[in-house]
C-alpha cells in the first residue's frame, strides 16, 4: 500500500506503531520493526510519502507488520519552520482523528497531499489550515458554507470567501484574522458535527 505518514509510536523497544492516509486505502496502521542493524535504511518520518509491503500475522490478529517499504518522497522542507511544523501536525491529527470513519477516502487523500505540497513550497501555513479544514468539511458533506460561512459577521464573511476562492499565491492577509476565522470554524465543526478537530 502508498500513503502518507501521520504519525509514528514506539510501542516497546523494537517496533514502531506507524499511520498513514492514502487516498485509496484510507486510514491504515502497521507495525515497524526496528533493525539494530548499522547499515540497515532508518524508518520512515513524519509526512513521508511510502510504499509498504505488509503481511498479517500468523494467527490473523493483531496490526499487519511491515515486511519492506520504500520512501517515494520527503518532505524536509515542512520541518525548517516550527509554525509550517504545527500546521502541518494539526492536519495529519485531523486525518488520524476522523480518517477511519471516510466513505470516499480518494478526494480526501488527494485534499491532504495537496495540503502537504503547498506548505512544502513555504505557502502561508495559516490560509492552507483555512482552506483545508473548509473542504475537509464540505467533502464530507457538512453545511460549512451554508451555515458557518452564512453566519459570520459582515466583514468576517468577506475576508473568509476571498481566502477560500483565492489562489494562495495571491493573498497575504493578516494572520490574527486568519486564525480567527479557524478558531471560529473548528468550534463549529466541534460543536456541530461529529468531526474532531
Amino acid at each position: 500500500m502508498e500513503g502518507t505518514i501521520l504519525d509514528r509510536v514506539e510501542t516497546g523497544e523494537s517496533h514502531l506503531r506507524i499511520s498513514l492516509f492514502s487516498g485509496r486505502y484510507g486510514l491504515r496502521v502497521v507495525l515497524f520493526r526496528l533493525s539494530k542493524k548499522v547499515l540497515s535504511q532508518p524508518p520512515p518520518d513524519l509526512f513521508d510519502e511510502v510504499e509498504l509491503v505488509t503481511r498479517q500475522s500468523s494467527d490473523g490478529q493483531g496490526l499487519p507488520f511491515v515486511k519492506d517499504f520504500q520512501i517515494l518522497s520527503k518532505r524536509p522542507e515542512i520541518a525548517h519552520n516550527h509554525f509550517r511544523f504545527q500546521v502541518a501536525s494539526s492536519l495529519a491529527r485531523l486525518f488520524l482523528d476522523n480518517g477511519s470513519h471516510l466513505q470516499d477516502t480518494l478526494p480526501f487523500g488527494t485534499l491532504f497531499i495537496r495540503s502537504l505540497t503547498a506548505l512544502q513550497k513555504g505557502l502561508d501555513p495559516t490560509l492552507i489550515w483555512l482552506k483545508t479544514l473548509f473542504q475537509f468539511g464540505r467533502l464530507e458533506g457538512l453545511p460549512v458554507k451554508q451555515d458557518w460561512l452564512a453566519n459570520l459577521e459582515q466583514k468576517e464573511k468577506e475576508l473568509a470567501t476571498f481566502v477560500l476562492i483565492t489562489s494562495l499565491a495571491k493573498q497575504d492577509p493578516k494572520k490574527e484574522l486568519v486564525l480567527n476565522l479557524i478558531h471560529s470554524l473548528r468550534a463549529w465543526l466541534n460543536s456541530e458535527t461529529e468531526l474532531r478537530c
